[in-house]
């Protein structure tokens, strides 16, 4: 156990940032390597003219590599994230990059270079390698008002606090096979015949209902082509006869043969086209050939299990071509949109398998090495068919891809660069249209000059706008992937950072994808999950776990290429021996080793540890398919483990580096390929400890392994909805809402890594060490109802200052624009209408409080708040149709309903349109009160039941009163016995004056041990009391369990859910009362709470709530015709009925439907 901890507090003590480290390398692998591999890529943008000039630009420079980044500053000096919070900006940093244009004519060519060109701006993820917070330590945080423990990993965008969440999906470049059933029956190319109605033969077997397909998304490396998606389909199986002799009632056997035809649907085709026809275009022109490619490295015993299906394909390959009468290429062009073979082979070259990557070889060996990867596909849709292999499981995390915070930017960065760079080219092709005369011949030149290209030309505002427009809104057309940080905790706020979001509908039926898969273990947490309808839809990374970035594929295909007994795909005989072993590396068919592999696989394991290739490749050797896999793209997550080694060696290592030496990280491809031992230390692969599974939200709760899981998933939810020190920087903060614990205490019982998460040496606790009672005592703490000591809570435990923020803002009503600045002709004012003479006169007060303003219309600190208070005053100037100024109207602001405090800080700043902008600050005090919710660090919640007075508590012999009693039923169904090990533990810290270990599975019979040791200091063995009747003063006739326990105080109070109301605003269509607290609506009587209040006669009450307080109204009504309205000769009368009721009427008569009343 001492080799673990050394192991966990070396890990958080040498890697700096730990808990968002993915985060961090995703960000600094998006803005070191992507943007400019991806812009180099994207090179040239070229405008081709009519008259066949040409334009060609270089981004970047000629050579793609000019291209630089200014880090966040105004006016010259650095611009901190904290002002960007207070004045609502945007922390961001410049990409700034020359532009090298090239003039090509018939015989001449003219070139223009453009420096330091502004390419656009984006979001800087905070404590990232550009960030000024990155190289600073506590103090110097501290001083630019910054939390001490900042954790970095998100963004601030117009002053909030963005996060994206890591998002989980299906990975590109990975085969995948499956049968699905057939539910709609597509005709692939027009009249293929095997889609028609299966014939009727008398004595036969009903055909297939199911077809059997593989697929892959492909993405080129540097993401300039894809994601496209292939997929091969092989029909079902049609109907024969059962008996061979009644083959002679048909035709031929081929009849039935003829009728499985094999497609693809590929990028840059119409429709799905045939399998065969494609691979005839790729110039494999024979069977023999088609045979041997598709069944590469498959013995000829083995062979023969595949020809009859083989033999199918064939001729319903050659039965199609003969119905069409067309040959192969034919039916590839018609199938595109230009018909042109050109288009054919432009699809095959570029579009089809993109991450197949073109080398220095000839278009006929690049197209011969596609139609491996295509005949693998083939190979791996027939095994299907066949029953060789099952499904693959896309559920498994080999499969599965996590994007995290910098691949996103990336993906959004491309789809704006593409739209961009579209636009560009579009607006110098329009120039020269429209300007004939002034761009002809060379003087086309003079098309692109210093100011036209930053002004005209290329939009850099578009980079800024859109990505401000993703990340308050959709992302990439996905709802959910960027939310507002969460900042109620410090450990909500790392929970927060390090969520895993699956990307797929949240009502989806799909169970399999919420299910706990074992390739997860040690990946992503099994416990800190949400409950209802997110269940399995959102995870959180385990605490070890890493995400990979991508690294240079180059690097791996020099070294496999260096081995003597590397064979190329390129160069190899038409058939393979079976002994040898195909390599893939990310999907990509390098070639195949004759030689021993188990050898290759040690050297490039150890050339992994030693740092020659990348910690985080995975390599994969496949035994039973006789392959091996090689993955160096971004997104797979990773887990450390022992590799070989004794725990002496560890414990000697001083430095994360240095026990890294002794560790490997496995991805969930390569953990399939080796045996793991969950004992440390044993065999070649072993576990590190038990923890490493868990999330930082479970892992800092304690004896999780003594609790029922439903509990420990509750807890990890809990934890996040503490009050807590959120933030050392509260006090400089204007966060909408926050509460912060006035007196936290660091826990008795904490875990190993508890002080190390929670800012160091546990600086940010979330809770108090409570004595708490198990018993049922007066009644009031009956179910989850909580007794309070009430002179407790007067002493300061669980006293909260709960902060609400406000932010108000002059805003424009009239612009104009003038010199490419934007001027506010007339816009809303700051000011004091109640004193401030200019409005005195004619400014008409609201009924609010105007006493507390200043001179300039803003509240003083200190002020203390009612609703009724004005925080801030503002007029609104009246305009009339000519946009003239005529008078004034109040709109002063004030706080929301129920809102009470003091106020505590005020900012004053100035918008981007020169109005000024105040936030305010208002602090409350509160002490909990009935309803207030409180919890155990294992899924223990409850409410307050009632604030007893401390003499009416019951007490021990000695005098001690618990500070919070709650009732023994919450514990047998809910099995945490984790909180009586802590009670106990506790009573130990105190007694001894230590801190209590209370880390998971790292003690094999703590009750008993904690048992004996209580005995020894003279407590009773299970930690019992007897306590003595506060009321009666008698003795309580039953052991009644009691210790200090870590409580929380949720924030979810009652002050914020208390709703009331006698009359207020009403909706304009039903005049009903309006529904939610925020706009003063009223509370909803449904049919249960009607029934209730008629079984106890409380007609007076119903009545007022359905009618008085509602929407009663008075109509006419005529009774002999049973209808609401006044006509000639009709008696009428006057009725009181809801105007609902009225308008349902009304409603229905639109229908042609009378209805008739009675009365």
């Amino acid at each position: 156990m001492d080799v673990a901890r050394h192991v966990f507090e070396t890990f958080f003590r040498d890697v700096t940032n730990p808990l968002v480290r993915h985060h961090l390398d995703s960000f600094k692998d998006f803005v070191d390597i992507k943007i400019p591999r991806y812009i180099k890529a994207s090179n040239p943008l070229k405008l081709l003219l009519a008259d066949g000039r040409l334009i060609e630009v270089y981004i970047g420079g000629k050579e793609g590599d000019q291209i630089r980044y200014h880090i966040p500053q105004t006016e010259g000096n650095a611009l901190y994230p904290h002002v960007c919070r207070l004045e609502n900006r945007t922390y961001k940093f410049d990409v700034y990059t020359d532009f090298y244009v090239e003039y090509i004519y018939e015989d001449h060519r003219d070139t223009k270079e453009f420096k330091d060109v502004f390419l656009g701006s984006i979001p800087l993820m905070l404590k990232s390698s550009l960030c000024h917070l990155s190289s600073m330590d506590s103090d110097a945080l501290d001083s630019v008002h910054e939390c001490r423990y900042e954790l970095g990993g998100y963004f601030i965008v117009d002053g909030q606090e963005r996060v994206l969440l890591t998002q989980e999906s299906l990975g590109a470049n990975m085969f995948h096979a499956k049968k699905r059933k057939v539910l709609i029956k597509e005709k692939v190319a027009r009249t293929i015949t095997e889609y028609e109605s299966e014939s009727k033969i008398e004595g036969s077997t009903k055909g297939e209902e199911f077809e059997y397909v593989c697929g892959i998304s492909s993405t080129s490396e540097d993401g300039t082509r894809g994601p496209y998606s292939h997929m091969v389909l092989i029909p079902p199986k049609q109907r024969i006869p059962d008996d061979p002799s009644d083959i002679q009632k048909v035709q031929d056997w081929s009849t039935f043969s003829a009728k499985r035809l094999a497609t693809v649907k590929l990028p840059g085709f119409l429709q799905a086209v045939p399998l065969l026809s494609v691979f005839k275009a790729l110039g494999i022109s024979n069977d023999k050939d088609l045979y041997d490619i598709v069944l590469c490295g498959v013995s000829e015993t083995k062979r023969t299990q595949y020809d009859t299906l083989f033999l199918n394909l064939i001729l319903s390959h050659e039965a199609f071509l003969k119905q069409q009468e067309d040959d192969d290429l034919d039916l590839l062009v018609k199938e595109t949109r230009a018909k042109s073979q050109a288009v054919v082979f432009n699809n095959f070259y570029y579009k089809l398998f993109p991450h197949c990557e073109a080398q220095e070889e000839s278009v006929a060996t690049f197209y011969r090495r596609k139609a491996y990867l295509l005949g693998v596909m083939t190979k791996m849709a027939m095994d299907i068919d066949l029953g060789i292999a099952e499904n693959s499981d896309r559920d498994h995390f080999k499969f599965k891809r996590l994007s995290a915070a910098g691949e996103l930017c990336f993906e959004e960065f491309r789809r704006i660069y593409i739209d961009v760079a579209k636009d560009f080219v579009t607006a110098m092709d329009s120039r020269v249209e429209f300007e004939q005369a002034n761009y002809a011949g060379r003087k086309l030149s003079e098309l692109l000059q210093e100011d036209t290209l930053r002004q005209r030309y290329w939009k850099s505002a578009e980079f800024i706008n859109r990505f401000s427009k993703s990340f308050k809104g959709q992302w990439g057309g996905a709802d959910g992937v960027c939310q507002v940080l969460s900042r109620y905790s410090y450990i909500g706020t790392i929970a927060h950072v390090r969520r895993v979001n699956l990307m797929m509908d949240k009502d989806s039926k799909s169970l399999e994808a919420r299910r706990l898969h074992c390739s997860t273990w040690g990946m992503l947490c099994p416990v800190d999950n949400p409950d209802g309808g997110n269940i399995g839809m959102i995870k959180s990374l385990a605490l070890l776990s890493k995400i990979s970035t991508q690294t240079d594929s180059r690097i791996l295909k020099e070294r496999i290429r260096s081995e003597k007994d590397f064979l190329s795909v390129s160069i190899l005989p038409a058939v393979w021996d079976p002994r040898w072993t195909r390599i893939f590396l990310n999907s990509d068919l390098l070639g195949v080793y004759r030689g021993n592999t188990e050898t290759l696989h040690s050297k490039l394991v150890d050339e992994r540890r030693s740092g020659k290739i990348h910690v985080l490749t995975s390599l994969f050797w496949n035994r039973t398919q006789n392959e091996y896999v090689i993955f160096c793209d971004a997104g797979r997550i990773c887990r450390p483990l022992y590799k070989e080694v004794k725990p002496e060696s560890i414990k000697s290592a001083t430095t994360w580096q240095g026990i890294l030496k002794h560790m490997e990280y496995v991805d969930a491809q390569e953990t399939e390929g080796i045996l793991i031992s969950r004992e440390p230390f044993k065999g070649t692969h072993s576990e590190i400890h038990g923890i490493a599974i868990l999330s930082p939200s479970a892992i800092i709760n304690p004896f999780v392994d003594h609790n029922q899981a439903p509990r420990n998933m509750f807890s990890c939810q809990q934890v996040k909805q503490a009050c807590s020190w959120y933030n050392t920087a509260f006090s400089k903060r204007f966060d909408t809402i926050s509460t912060l614990l006035h007196s936290p205490q660091r826990p008795l019982c904490e875990t190993w890594v508890s002080p190390q998460i929670l800012g160091g040496n546990n600086c940010m606790p979330y809770g108090e060490n409570a004595i708490v009672a198990v018993a049922i005592y007066s009644g009031y703490n009956q179910d989850d109802s909580i007794i309070l000591n009430d002179s407790a809570l007067k002493r300061g435990m669980f006293q909260t200052s709960y902060y609400h923020s406000y932010d108000f803002q002059e805003e424009s009503l009239n612009q104009n624009f003038k010199d490419g600045v934007i001027q506010v002709v007339n816009s809303t004012e700051i000011c004091n209408p109640a004193v401030d003479p200019k409005y005195r006169e004619t400014v008409i007060l609201s009924k609010s409080d105007y006493s507390m303003l200043d001179s300039l219309g803003v509240i003083k600190i200190g002020s203390h708040v009612t609703p009724n208070t004005v925080l801030v005053g503002m007029v609104t100037p009246q305009l009339n149709s000519r946009g003239e100024v005529f008078g004034f109207r109040d709109t002063s602001k004030t706080p929301k309903r129920g809102q009470h405090g003091t106020i505590d800080g005020i900012y004053r700043y100035t918008t981007a349109e020169g109005l000024q902008g105040i936030k305010i600050r208002i602090a409350e005090t509160r002490l909990p009160i009935l309803g207030d919710k409180f919890s155990a660090r294992h899924g223990q919640k409850g409410t307050c039941g009632i604030r007893l007075p401390e003499e009416d508590m019951p007490f021990t012999a000695s005098g001690l009163r618990p500070d919070m009693i709650v009732n023994p039923c919450a514990f047998p169904s809910r099995m945490t016995i984790g909180q009586f090990v802590e009670s106990m533990s506790n009573v130990l810290a105190v007694d001894l004056g230590v801190l209590i270990d209370s880390t998971a599975f790292s003690s094999q019979n703590r009750i008993m041990d904690t048992k004996e040791i209580m005995l020894q200091l003279g407590y009773h063995p299970y930690g019992n009391e007897f306590l003595y009747n506060g009321q009666t003063g008698e003795l309580i006739q039953s052991e009644i369990f009691m210790g200090p326990t870590y409580y929380l105080r949720s924030k979810l109070m009652t002050e914020d859910k208390i709703n009331y109301r006698s009359t207020g605003p009403i909706t304009k269509l039903t005049r009903q009362p309006l529904e939610g607290r925020a706009q003063d609506g009223g509370l909803r009587i449904g049919e249960m709470e009607r029934d209730g209040l008629l079984s106890h006669g409380i007609m007076g009450f119903l009545t007022e709530s359905m009618m008085k307080r509602s929407d009663a109204a008075e109509f006419l009504f005529q009774p002999d015709l049973g209808r609401l309205d006044a006509q000639d000769g009709h008696p009428t009368t006057k009725v009181q009925i809801p105007y609902s009721m009225r308008l349902l009427l009304q409603e229905m008569e639109s229908a042609h439907i009378q209805l008739k009343l009675s009365s």
